[in-house]
């Protein structure tokens, strides 16, 4: 009998909103296990930053994925391609850079994730990063807290300025249609881009360096796996320009946003990751960081449960999951 292992930290949370969807996820793994389809076991608890070894996919046949690595020297030994039993890395979430997607085609193992699952939570923490940013928030908070006056500069104006969007997909237009109350002006960059559906909403693409020139608020957004701004992107922005990164950490170099903010280059600075960097303080500074939870939300939650669920019951059933990252494994 084929098993699936769920290593998804929040999939059997509590859903203390009852959002639509609740419990559905959960309800079809039940339903393949009470039908003999797959046994299911439970590792939620199991700390994502740890890595993998064979051992802990021995026999395992599909994964719903938290953000562990899957790397091409573990993939070569525990992948169907190679000897292995997994077949199926159903993300638990969008992004699949935890997943070396060449090494799991090479070693026969189809990855799935679930696009528009969490696209609303994320754009509404992006937005409030923005604020936080834009309002110095955090500064603020330090020195009200321990009975300090104000200092530093002035929070930034938002109304009537120039939002910069990076990468308008699901988030990013999110973002768009959350800020429209703020009149602002809209400038995007995509490597795609759709320029009827940036006609319908009133934005302007323009070239990623444009953008960092003219953007008084700059959002990331984009799935790219790799980095987006440089330090070379962070001397293009005015030194009244707030960056938020609620995409992936390594979008940005963020030593070089750390500087820029401590030197007065840069206003601000969101990033939605753990701040891995113990040498780079951020006492004082007008940088806000929080665990990589844009998308948790109940409804978030709720979303990402049911789609890669689903994923699995599609694909261990003889069908194939609606969101197949490398559809060439199942041409193989």
């Amino acid at each position: 009998m084929d098993k699936l292992v769920v290593f998804a930290t929040s999939f059997l949370d509590p859903l203390d909103t009852h959002p639509d969807g609740e419990g559905r996820g959960k309800a079809i793994l039940d339903e393949l296990e009470q039908s003999g389809v797959c046994t299911v076991e439970y590792r939620c608890t199991r700390d994502p930053r740890a890595a993998l070894t064979p051992p802990d996919l021995d026999g395992v046949t599909a994964v719903i994925a938290d953000l562990e690595l899957y790397e091409e020297s573990l993939l070569s030994k525990v992948g169907v391609g190679s000897g292995g039993s997994l077949k199926l890395i159903a993300r638990y979430g969008v992004g699949t850079n935890s997943v070396d997607i060449t090494g799991a085609t090479k070693h026969g193992v189809l990855v799935a994730n679930t696009p528009g699952a969490n696209s609303v939570p994320t754009a509404e923490w992006s937005v409030a990063t923005i604020l936080d940013v834009a309002g110095r928030r955090i500064p603020h908070h330090r020195r009200s807290s321990h009975g300090l006056l104000k200092e530093g500069p002035s929070r930034l104006d938002i109304s009537g300025r120039t939002l910069g969007v990076i990468g308008t997909g699901r988030v990013g237009r999110n973002v768009i249609r959350l800020m429209s109350g703020f009149q602002m002006k809209v400038i995007g960059c995509d490597i795609a881009p759709d320029p009827e559906w940036a006609e319908s909403a009133g934005v302007t693409y323009v070239p990623l360096d444009e953008l960092c020139r003219q953007a008084d608020v700059i959002t990331l957004h984009t799935s790219s796996t790799k980095e987006v701004i440089s330090s070379r992107h962070l001397d293009l922005m005015k030194p009244t320009t707030a960056l938020i990164n609620c995409a992936r950490g390594y979008q940005v170099d963020n030593k070089a946003a750390y500087a820029a903010v401590k030197d007065g280059r840069l206003f601000g600075y969101g990033l939605d990751e753990i701040w891995d960097y113990d040498q780079l303080p951020l006492d004082g500074l007008n940088i806000t960081v929080s665990p990589h939870i844009g998308s948790d939300t109940d409804s978030g939650k709720a979303g990402m449960q049911t789609m890669s669920a689903e994923a699995v019951r599609d694909y261990l059933q003889g069908g194939r999951p609606e969101f197949v990252v490398n559809p060439e494994v199942l041409v193989g």
